[in-house]
Order: C-alpha cells, then structure tokens, then sequence
C-alpha cells in the first residue's frame, strides 16, 4: 500500500496523545519529527522508531522523505509553520485553531489551494467514534434540526505559559471551544448568520455563545469552569425527535438517550475524544486526501469558518452586540 510520508513538528504532552492513533494509521508513516531541543526530539524519537529528528524545523521542512507536515506547534506559530511547510510543497495538517485571525486562515487556504496542495485542520471532536455518527442519526431518525446545545464543564483551572496569553493562545475560544463552534456548524450542515456572547474568554471563567442559524434555529455553546472533571453534553433537537448525550472527555464512559414518537432507549457510551481511534481517523482521512485528490474529512473551509466564529464571538463578547457574519 502506498503510503504518506509525514513530517511532526512539535513535541509535547499532546504528540503522546495522538501518537497511538497516528503510527496506527495504515496509508501513513512518520520519516521524522522536530522539536525545539535536538534532547527532546532524539528522545521521542528513539522511543518510537522515527528514523530521523531534528531541532531546526528547517530540515524537516525541506526533507525530501517527508510528503506532509503535521503542525503541532503553540496557536501563534500554526500559521506560520503552515505557510512555511505550504512554501516547501508540503501537504499540511495542523492543530486547531488554523491562525488566529480570519485573514490570515484565508490567505493561507490560497496558498494552498494555489499549490494544489492538501490543507486540512485538526478539529478531532467531529471524529470522535461517539460523535462522528451523528450526522447519521439526524438524518434519519431526529429529523431537520431546530437547537443544538454543547455544553462543557471543568474543574476549577487557569492556564500556564503561553495558554494564558490571548495575543497567543487566543483564548478559551480559539484554544477549546473552537472545537464545539465547529461541530455546531458542522451538525446543521450550513453557516450561521448571527452571533451573541456573555462571560468572559479566559481559562477558569465561564461563558455562553449562540448562533442563529435562520427560521428560528439555533446553536449553544455553554462552558461551565466551576464544576467537576471535563465532560462534554451534547443535545440535539430535531422535528422528529432529540437525543441527549453526556461523557467524560478523559476516560470516554458517557451515555446517550434517543426520544422519538415511537420511545426512547439509551445505551452506554464511549466517548474516548483522546482515544486511538480518533487519531487514527484523523490521520488516514487526511493521507487518503492526499492520495486519490479527494476532500479531506475536514475541509480546508471549515478550519476557516471555525476561526471566523471563534473571532466573532470574542468580538460579540466584547462589545455585547449580536454581531452579523
């Protein structure tokens, strides 16, 4: 089987997340990885049988082994990294969020597109086994959906290190909630065209996003900082009937409830976001794109529309106007 080759920049507590699900991936390879130390890069790749590391960014970026990047670097270097490895003629996969403004997530899609290269950004939560048949079963057993509601809850934290600094992490929206804005927009299949916000958009704070969708639809995006663990609710409303669905993001044990004219039934529910087969989702829908031309699973567009909610709803929040897209 043919196979991409793929380049990880970044080493971090995360590249141990994904890493069961990415080396698992049948149409892909990792040929190297990068970190800001040569220690930390030599290290994990050692422990994982990358044949070749590096700490200049540069060599890998530049390596004639490596057909695709994938960018796991802090939020305020995805798009430069991005651009670069673009400018390289590398296909690219980066972590959410895709910049962090607007413009900046368009011109790097033109560059890509102006490549014909693949460029697609990690939003997982859509992947997720628990998540990804949703669509599905909206389609045929809850009908047109009217409301969507994802909530989050946490325990009490506030953010370290660059995380805590918006002008670099861009917030609880662009480095959490980003996920949950694009699975709404993902779910009703269409664009939003308004949006309102309260609270506040820093770690430890809660807040509140809606999205109107048109004919009275809408989505809400609730995070809840001052409770317990970190688990996910999703709640979907349709003409023909609603699911409910509750898990723990860490350990996946959750369940979920589909009330219809004809009853109900629940049943457990794993919903394992950091789970092996999320990544590997990920990673072999990505490479695929790669290798017959196709769509990624997540197109280049949504990276887009996710940054341009997220933008939006910090604005809205700031000004406390319902803001038009």
């Amino acid at each position: 089987m043919q196979k991409v080759r793929l380049g990880i920049l970044g080493v971090s507590w995360w590249t141990h997340v994904i890493w069961p699900g990415f080396s698992s991936a049948e149409n892909a390879e990792i040929t190297w990885i990068a970190a800001r130390t040569g220690e930390k890069a030599e290290r994990f790749a050692r422990e994982h049988g990358i044949p070749n590391w590096t700490d200049n960014y540069a060599d890998l970026l530049s390596a004639s082994e490596v057909d695709a990047v994938y960018v796991g670097v802090p939020n305020f270097l995805h798009e430069e990294m991005a651009v670069a490895a673009l400018a390289n003629g590398k296909h690219v996969l980066q972590e959410k969020p895709m910049a962090l403004t607007v413009d900046k997530a368009i011109a790097q899609a033109e560059i890509a597109f102006s490549r014909g290269l693949a460029l697609m950004v990690n939003q997982e939560l859509r992947l997720v086994d628990a998540i990804r048949d949703l669509p599905e079963i909206t389609r045929t057993r809850l009908g047109a959906l009217r409301k969507v509601v994802l909530g989050v809850t946490k325990a009490p934290e506030t953010w370290g290190g660059w995380r805590a600094d918006k002008t670099r992490s861009g917030g609880t929206l662009f480095e959490m909630a980003i996920h949950q804005l694009d699975l709404a927009r993902w779910l009703f299949g269409r664009n939003p065209l308004r949006v309102w916000a309260q609270g506040e958009d820093s770690s430890g704070h809660d807040m509140t996003v809606v999205f109107d969708y048109g004919e009275g639809d809408t989505a809400l995006i609730d995070y809840c900082w001052r409770s317990i663990g970190f688990r996910l609710r999703v709640e979907l409303y349709g003409e023909r009937g609603y699911l409910l669905q509750e898990g723990d993001l860490n350990t996946g044990r959750g369940s979920r409830r589909i009330v219809t004219e004809s009853g109900s039934e629940s049943a457990d529910l794993n919903l394992e976001v950091f789970g092996v087969s999320t990544f590997r989702h990920v990673l072999e829908g990505f490479a695929d794109a790669i290798l017959t031309g196709s769509e990624p699973p997540i197109p280049t567009a949504d990276g887009i529309w996710a940054v341009r909610m997220a933008e939006s709803a910090r604005e809205a929040m700031r000004t406390g106007q319902i803001l038009a897209f």
